[in-house]
């Protein structure tokens, strides 16, 4: 019997975790819309203001001699007549101020808008690897569980070719042949990931194909394709949404590594990881809190996706246990 204290505790991490990849969806999805640099790649660098801890604001004399009500909106519209301000000092005529919610990195530039760009960045590539992988791994699994032979050995000798591959390699040999651009890193990275899922297809595709509803779908002459898509897929979805939902984890985690290692999308387009690869080195400077910002995020992106595929999982045993 399940002590009725750990599921408690269980239920409430997992809607942490659905709450936390929901505000960060809605966060890149809506990116510069909520962001304060309204610039592109948030790369407006004002060195006077470098290093700032949360909370920071300061103060603005735009450009120009416009207006205050000018000023915000030409400030709300990302116009360069604001986007690269002077400093002022609180109470100067016609100065605006602005808040640094998360501070300012060693170039002075905003930490809050570079991280909700950069989780619209990571979310990205995450979303295209593993919609990538999920192709790859969904199709040639189907075709090895449910053919078998030839297709089978084949198949299987690829997955295995695949998975003897470093992770980091693979990526890096994608990389260097095709450049470090959006394409090539969800490429590289959906690569690294389909693996899994081909063999979880597979040995799901070869138990049902031996059922009596597919059997009798032979019998009455239903094509290939008909068995396996109406057939077979709605009876596999459960443990294709687990482990999909692990990937995507996996494929932040890869994401965030290759750029770290200076292997992903390259500055100043602001991905979570090439923003910890910048702020690292503050650790030893004394500016903890700056360095740590990015690593959060990461860390409770990859925490939340890990929680809801243990979540999905515990509630698929549970309805495979109760039939």
């Amino acid at each position: 019997m399940k002590n009725k204290y750990s599921l408690k505790s269980s239920n409430v991490l997992y809607y942490f975790a659905t709450i936390y990849l929901c505000i960060a969806i809605i966060c890149g999805f809506l990116g510069y819309l909520i962001c304060t640099d309204y610039t592109e790649n948030n790369n407006t660098q004002i060195p006077e203001i470098a290093l700032k801890n949360p909370g920071f604001v300061a103060w603005f004399l735009p450009k120009g001699n416009s207006e205050k009500r000018n000023i915000i909106k030409k400030w709300m519209h990302g116009d360069n007549s604001f986007v690269k301000p002077t400093l002022a000092k609180k109470g100067d005529e016609n100065t605006v101020s602005r808040t640094f919610v998360l501070g300012t990195d060693k170039y002075g530039r905003d930490i809050y808008s570079r991280i909700i760009i950069g989780l619209r960045y990571t979310l990205l590539i995450g979303f295209a690897s593993v919609f990538l992988s999920a192709i790859i791994g969904t199709l040639l699994g189907a075709i090895s569980g449910y053919f078998g032979g030839i297709c089978d050995f084949v198949i299987s000798f690829i997955i295995s070719i695949f998975w003897s591959l470093p992770t980091v390699l693979l990526a890096f040999i994608i990389l260097l042949v095709f450049g470090k651009n959006f394409w090539s890193i969800f490429i590289a990275i959906g690569l690294t990931m389909w693996g899994d899922l081909a063999r979880l297809v597979r040995g799901q595709v070869m138990a049902f194909k031996q059922t009596n509803f597919v059997l009798a779908g032979k019998a009455l002459g239903f094509t290939n394709i008909r068995i396996l898509v109406n057939h077979i897929f709605p009876n596999i979805t459960g443990p294709i949404w687990i482990q999909l939902s692990a990937n995507f984890a996996l494929a932040i985690l890869l994401e965030s590594g290759l750029s770290f290692l200076g292997l992903g999308l390259q500055p100043p387009i602001p991905t979570l990881g090439n923003i910890m690869q910048e702020q690292y080195s503050l650790i030893f400077s004394g500016k903890i809190i700056q360095a740590l910002i990015p690593a959060i995020v990461v860390i409770l992106l990859i925490l939340s996706f890990q929680l809801v595929t243990n979540h999905l999982r515990d509630k698929f045993d549970v309805k495979i246990a109760v039939k």
